[in-house]
């Protein structure tokens, strides 16, 4: 058997997108979420977190462009450009970062298990360096990292994502001795009309043991703002929730796994 862990981004989004996780979570089919702490409902939210402590590995998911106040109404193109171009004040990321993590710290009432970036946002100039000095102030080596780095052709999009810093984050984490997983998986264009089962089916089979297969589950109608996957969330969570899902996770001999496994960057 193989250990992937299977990560639920977006949880505190809001409370269809925070239920749905957790229906995934108690089914044993997602064995890790990422917590967007300055969404409104992140304080409910967590409290039904505290409760599945040690049943799954529970993180920051880092967000600048979502629920954050200084996003400014900056797009993600539009951050990965002032990130690019040196517009981004260092002293000012690394607030941000310190916040979220007091934000979490406070909701779940102990330090993350890992970290990683709402659209991939914590791998990006002077924002990853806020997120790895952050880090190594509060946890040393002890928060895992989430690395963008597919070890196989995942297509373009994928390859776009791991090519806006990946490399960059996974050598800085590797002079800090933080863990990363070993492969990426998941990405995809959250089109209504694509088969979960045959993604999921190519990512579980190609994935080696300590990699980390990405999910984003929903239920019902977005609530605090527009959400364009939410067909998407719908989709994953009838698949995740569903028999496929189990024959498919058994048949690619996988276990829902564990940032501790795993290995240094």
């Amino acid at each position: 058997m193989k250990r992937i862990q299977i990560c639920a981004d977006d949880y505190a989004f809001d409370a269809g997108v925070s239920r749905a996780i957790i229906e995934c979570i108690d089914a044993e089919r997602i064995s890790a979420t990422s917590c967007m702490v300055l969404a409104p409902g992140w304080p409910a939210a967590a409290a039904a977190l505290r409760e599945r402590t040690g049943i799954a590995d529970i993180g920051l998911h880092f967000d600048v462009n979502e629920f954050a106040d200084y996003s400014r109404g900056r797009s993600l193109q539009g951050w990965i450009a002032a990130a690019y171009l040196g517009q981004l004040d260092q002293a000012q990321a690394d607030r941000w970062v310190a916040e979220q993590l007091d934000a979490f710290e406070t909701g779940m009432q102990r330090a993350p298990d890992y970290l990683d970036g709402h659209q991939h946002v914590h791998q990006l100039p002077v924002l990853r360096d806020a997120v790895l000095g952050e880090i190594s102030r509060r946890y040393g080596s002890a928060c895992a990292l989430r690395s963008t780095r597919s070890q196989h052709w995942r297509g373009p999009k994928a390859a776009l994502i791991a090519g806006l810093g990946g490399a960059a984050l996974r050598r800085a984490a590797a002079r800090q001795q933080l863990r990363m997983n070993a492969d990426f998986a998941g990405v995809y264009d959250f089109e209504s009309g694509a088969v979960m089962a045959k993604l999921v089916k190519g990512w579980l089979h190609s994935l080696p043991d300590g990699g980390l297969l990405m999910a984003h589950p929903g239920a019902g109608r977005a609530t605090h703002r527009p959400d364009g996957i939410r067909a998407a969330r719908l989709q994953e969570r009838a698949f995740w929730l569903g028999s496929e899902a189990g024959e498919l996770l058994a048949e690619c001999a996988v276990e829902a796994g564990r940032c501790a496994d795993w290995p240094a960057a």
